[in-house]
């Protein structure tokens, strides 16, 4: 995702008695260094490893106990290519937006490992089957609901050493084509898992100067 939010220690203190010091420290750790890859290493990652990893998706929040998600995991190096050439319509396009120096910053960047990424997960949104308990007012809660998902799944990949990034140049009906899906169920994201080649000490539209993180808006009332 192009915004990455800068996270800071919420403190050393707690309620007396509080013994999950370590816990917090290693949680905000992991907030603090996930990342978003482009750059990995062509080494398999083992079928046992991904299966822990999807287990995110069973303690996942979601609005209503929905669940509204499907995962499938892309190692088929045809259906990756299928994808990626559908990663280039679409980054073609998307680089008529900026001109000059921008431009060439943009055309110069890195902004997938669709092809490099060992494995390839397509998480999809499935309509529950029925009326889903707090969605009148906000109907497109289940679809947060797998985006909240996704974003645990980015936590456990950074706190087992991995790499994940999202590459959010495709466009939902070609994932579809290019990657067998149940029926009914939307692609909402692609992404790369693998381990990392790069260490990243910040993120690296920052690095490159793309951007730079801003403070937090907020308002107290």
């Amino acid at each position: 995702m192009a915004a990455e939010t800068e996270v800071s220690a919420g403190g050393e203190g707690g309620a007396p008695g509080d013994d999950r010091g370590a816990d917090r420290a290693a949680l905000w750790r992991t907030l603090a260094t996930r990342r978003d890859h482009r750059h990995f290493h062509p080494t398999p990652v083992p079928r046992e490893t991904i299966e822990g990893l999807l287990a995110v998706f069973a303690v996942a929040p979601s609005v209503g106990l929905s669940q509204p998600w499907h995962v499938t995991v892309v190692r088929d190096r045809g259906a990756r290519e299928a994808v990626h050439a559908g990663f280039r319509a679409v980054r073609a396009a998307e680089s008529e937006r900026f001109t000059g120096e921008r431009r060439e910053l943009y055309d110069s960047l890195r902004l997938e490992g669709i092809l490099q990424a060992p494995v390839g997960l397509v998480v999809s949104h499935v309509l529950p089957p029925g009326p889903t308990l707090g969605t009148t007012s906000v109907p497109a809660a289940t679809e947060y609901s797998v985006v909240a998902a996704i974003t645990l799944l980015w936590l456990a990949v950074t706190a087992e050493g991995l790499g994940m990034g999202w590459v959010s140049l495709v466009e939902p009906d070609h994932l579809s084509e290019s990657v067998p899906l149940p029926e009914g169920a939307r692609p909402l994201a692609y992404l790369c898992l693998g381990y990392p080649a790069l260490e990243l000490d910040e993120p690296l539209l920052q690095t490159v100067g793309w951007g730079r993180r801003s403070p937090l808006s907020v308002d107290w009332l």
